[in-house]
């Protein structure tokens, strides 16, 4: 497992010495003092909902990085150091997608781990915010960046391989609402 090894302050070595590495700890520099929280690290989803033919159909991107690889996403990404999530939400749709979005609404939040081995064990956790939005109802979408395909799904035929449990718990949600169960209501997509 990868760990931090040096201050990002001031460079010097970290001693690790009969400490125990947890996810919760904050590390403080013996030379200089300062303290690195191990917060996760910000990410925006969107949840893009259209009915096509009668049919509720959701948009997915295809990951064309790892961790994941080949699996399906919702459109999004990380935020920027100080980036409101809305923005990011919004950048991360022009990059990826080619596309804007409007209406945006919040759903969930939740944790995830992103598993690379490339990945300090105290920086592999992620917090995914997710948004119902629109796009316009003419967009072209053009996969980007680190999406190699977008494409709209079926309710009823989603694809197995989702990645991140955030993900599908939150398109679970966005279901669940079409259908009016729990949380759920008669809302039009």
């Amino acid at each position: 497992m990868t760990h931090y090894s040096f201050c990002p302050v001031c460079g010097t070595q970290l001693d690790r010495s009969g400490q125990t590495v947890s996810v919760r700890e904050i590390y403080t520099c013996a030379r200089c003092g300062f303290e690195f929280w191990q917060n996760s690290k910000p990410a925006v989803g969107a949840l893009v909902v259209r009915v096509i033919d009668g049919i509720p159909h959701i948009l997915l991107a295809r990951r064309g990085i790892n961790p994941h690889k080949g699996m399906w996403d919702l459109p999004g990404g990380y935020l920027k150091n100080g980036e409101p999530p809305e923005e990011g939400l919004a950048r991360e749709m022009r990059e990826e997608l080619g596309t804007t979005i409007s209406h945006l609404r919040f759903v969930t939040a939740g944790i995830d781990e992103y598993p690379r081995e490339d990945v300090a064990e105290e920086a592999r956790f992620v917090l995914s915010l997710h948004y119902r939005c629109e796009i316009p109802p003419d967009a072209v979408l053009r996969a980007d960046d680190d999406v190699e395909e977008a494409r709209w799904f079926p309710f009823d035929a989603l694809p197995d391989k989702i990645a991140f449990n955030t993900n599908r718990r939150a398109i679970e949600m966005v279901v669940r609402e079409k259908a009016g169960g729990p949380g759920g209501g008669s809302r039009p997509f």
